[in-house]
C-alpha cells in the first residue's frame, strides 16, 4: 500500500508533466511509467524527487539560454552558449542610432530649459530699464531676440554637458557601461558617436559665434542707444577681428598693442566656446562612466563643478589676456585644456573594480 508523501508526490509529477514543454514530454512520460512500475514506497519516493527536479532543470533549459535575471534589475548574465557579444545583452543591442537617439530629448530639454532661464534673466535686468527709458515694447521684444545667440554661446556647451552625463549615468545604472568595459573597443564605441555629434553641434556653435552672434551684438547695441555704434571686438565677424588686429599690431599708437590683444582674444574665445562641446561632451562621459552609478546627483554635481570652473578659467583667462600676462590662445583654451585633462585623468587614473550589488553567475545543471 502507497504511503502519502509518494502519492503526493506523483500527483505533482503529474501535473508538472503536463505543463512540460512538447519536446520532452515523452521523457516525462517515460519517468512516469517508471515511478508506477517501482513498488518500495522509500524507492518510489526518491526517484519521485529525482524525477521532480530532472524536469525542473528540463524547463529551465530553453530559460538558461536566454537572459538571466540577477537580484539587480539592471545586471544579467549569458551562459556561453548563447553565442552573444561577451559584453552582455544590452551592449550588443545598443546601436550607434539608438545611442543617439537616447540623447535627443534630453539635449532638447537641457538646451530649452538653460536658454529659457538665462533669457529670463536677461529680461529681468533689461526690460525694467528698457521701459523706464520709454522704449516701445516692439523694440524691448527685439532686444530679447537679438540677446538670443549670446545666450546659446552658453547653453548650447552647457545643454550637451548635461545630456551626456544624464544619459551616460543611466547606461551606467543599466549595466550597459559595465558591458561596455568587458568588450574590446566597447568604451570607446559608445563614446565615438556622442563625440561626433557633439563636434557637430561645435562647428553649428562655431558658425553662430563668428557669424550671426557679432551681427546681432551690433544691432542689440544699436536699439539701445538709438544710433548706430562704431564696430568693437564684440560686434565684428571673425574675418573682421583678423584684419582689425593686423591693422593694430603695424600701428605705432601706444594703445594699439592693447586693441589687438582685445581682437584675438575674442578670434580665439568665438573657436574655443565652440569646441567646448566636444570637450565637455568628453568630460561628462568620463566622469559617467568612472562613476556609473552616480545618479542625478553626481550629473547635477558634477554638471555643475565641471561648468563653473570652465567658466570662471575662461574669464579669468580673458582678463589675463587683457593684461598681456599671457596670449590670447592660451588665455582662451586653457579652459577647454582643464576639460580635457580631467577627462584623461578619469579615463586613465587608477579605478576601483567594478562590484554591481546582486551580479551572480547562473548555475543551471550539473
Amino acid at each position: 500500500m502507497q504511503t502519502r508523501p509518494p502519492s503526493l508526490l506523483g500527483r505533482i509529477l503529474k501535473r508538472m508533466a503536463r505543463v512540460s514543454p512538447p519536446r520532452h514530454r515523452d521523457l516525462v512520460r517515460g519517468m512516469l511509467a517508471e515511478l508506477d512500475s517501482i513498488g518500495d514506497p522509500a524507492e518510489r519516493r526518491r526517484f519521485a524527487l529525482g524525477a521532480i527536479t530532472a524536469i525542473a532543470r528540463l524547463a529551465l533549459i530553453g530559460f538558461g539560454r536566454r537572459t538571466v535575471p540577477s537580484p539587480d534589475p539592471f545586471v544579467a548574465a549569458r551562459d556561453p552558449w548563447d553565442g552573444a557579444i561577451p559584453g552582455g545583452p544590452w551592449m550588443s543591442k545598443l546601436t550607434a542610432r539608438r545611442l543617439l537617439f537616447r540623447h535627443a530629448i534630453p539635449f532638447v530639454i537641457s538646451f530649452s530649459s538653460l536658454t529659457v532661464l538665462l533669457l529670463a534673466n536677461v529680461a529681468l535686468q533689461r526690460v525694467p530699464q528698457l521701459s523706464a527709458g520709454g522704449m516701445p515694447t516692439s523694440q524691448i521684444f527685439e532686444v530679447l531676440i537679438l540677446s538670443v545667440p549670446h545666450t546659446l554661446a552658453l547653453t548650447i556647451p552647457m545643454a550637451v554637458l548635461l545630456t551626456v552625463s544624464w544619459v551616460f549615468s543611466r547606461l551606467g545604472k543599466e549595466g550597459v557601461i559595465a558591458s561596455a568595459k568587458l568588450e574590446r573597443h566597447g568604451v570607446r564605441r559608445l563614446i565615438a558617436p556622442v563625440l561626433g555629434v557633439a563636434a557637430v553641434i561645435g562647428a553649428l556653435t562655431l558658425l553662430s559665434n563668428t557669424q550671426v552672434l557679432p551681427r546681432a551684438n551690433g544691432r542689440l547695441m544699436e536699439v539701445i542707444t538709438g544710433s548706430p555704434r562704431a564696430p568693437t571686438d564684440r560686434t565684428m565677424t571673425v574675418g573682421q577681428l583678423r584684419e582689425a588686429a593686423r591693422t593694430a599690431r603695424i600701428s605705432s599708437e601706444e594703445s594699439a598693442i592693447a586693441r589687438a590683444t582685445a581682437y584675438e582674444v575674442e578670434i580665439q574665445k568665438m573657436f574655443a566656446l565652440a569646441a567646448a562641446c566636444l570637450f565637455l561632451a568628453l568630460a561628462g562621459a568620463a566622469t559617467s562612466i568612472r562613476f556609473p552609478h552616480g545618479g542625478l546627483g553626481l550629473v547635477l554635481g558634477a554638471s555643475a563643478v565641471l561648468f563653473t570652473v570652465y567658466y570662471v578659467s575662461l574669464v579669468a583667462g580673458e582678463a589675463l589676456a587683457d593684461r598681456q600676462v599671457v596670449s590670447p590662445l592660451v588665455a582662451m583654451w586653457m579652459a577647454n585644456a582643464f576639460l580635457l585633462s580631467v577627462a584623461l585623468l578619469l579615463a586613465w587614473g587608477p579605478s576601483r573594480p567594478d562590484s554591481t550589488p546582486g551580479a551572480e553567475t547562473p548555475a543551471i545543471g550539473g
